[in-house]
C-alpha cells in the first residue's frame, strides 16, 4: 500500500508542485494571528489597570481610616505628633505589665538558645550563617514593632504581635537546636561505625 502511495505522489508530484495558496490566504492567516496577539495584549494591559486602580483604592482608604483616627488616642493632637515620646521599654511597662514580663522572659529564653546555637560556628559554620539569618529576620521584625510601639495608636494589637514574633524566635531556635541534635546524633553514630569497623 505505501509504494502505490509513493507512486502515486512520484507520479503526479507537477500537479501537486502547481498548487500554490492563494495569497490572500496567507493575508487572512497573518491578520489572524495579529488579532490574537492583540487580544492578548488588551487583557494584560485591562489587568494591569484594574490592578493598579484596586492598589490605589487601598492606599486611599488607608489614608482616610489614619487621618481619621482620634487623636486621643493614637498621640496626635490637631496635625501635629507629640514631642515627648517614651522608650517602648517604657510604654510596655506602662500599658501592660504582664506584657512587660512575658516579653522580658521570651527575650531571656532567646538569648540563652542564641548561645547554646553559638556552639556550633565552629563546627557547621554554614549551618549557623543560616540558622543565624533566619533568626534575625525574625528579629528585625521584633525591632520594628518595638520601636513603633510608642507611636502606635494599637498598642495592644502591636504588643500581641511583638510577643507572637518572639515565640516564633523561640519556636526557630528549638527547630534549629532540634536540627544540631539529631546532626550530633548522626555524627555520632557514623564514628561509632567507623570504629567498630577498624
Amino acid at each position: 500500500m505505501s509504494n502505490r502511495l509513493e507512486k502515486f505522489i512520484q507520479d503526479n508530484r507537477e500537479a501537486f508542485d502547481s498548487d500554490e495558496p492563494s495569497p490572500q490566504l496567507w493575508k487572512d492567516l497573518q491578520a489572524k494571528v495579529a488579532e490574537d496577539k492583540k487580544d492578548d495584549r488588551v487583557f494584560h494591559l485591562s489587568f494591569l489597570r484594574w490592578t493598579a486602580a484596586a492598589a490605589v483604592v487601598i492606599m486611599l482608604v488607608g489614608m482616610v481610616y489614619y487621618m481619621n483616627q482620634d487623636p486621643r488616642t493614637n498621640g496626635i493632637a490637631g496635625n501635629e505628633r507629640s514631642t515627648t515620646t517614651a522608650s517602648p521599654d517604657q510604654v510596655l511597662n506602662e500599658l501592660n505589665p504582664t506584657y512587660a514580663k512575658e516579653v522580658y522572659h521570651f527575650t531571656q529564653l532567646i538569648e540563652l538558645k542564641q548561645s547554646e546555637l553559638k556552639q556550633i560556628e565552629k563546627e557547621h559554620p554554614e549551618l549557623y550563617l543560616q540558622f543565624v539569618k533566619d533568626i534575625n529576620r525574625l528579629d528585625s521584625s521584633y525591632q520594628a514593632l518595638k520601636t513603633e510601639l510608642p507611636k502606635n495608636a494599637n498598642r495592644e494589637l502591636l504588643l500581641e504581635a511583638m510577643i507572637q514574633n518572639l515565640k516564633l524566635q523561640s519556636e526557630l531556635l528549638n527547630q534549629q537546636l532540634s536540627i544540631i541534635k539529631q546532626l550530633n546524633q548522626k555524627n555520632t553514630k557514623e564514628n561509632e561505625n567507623v570504629s567498630k569497623s577498624i
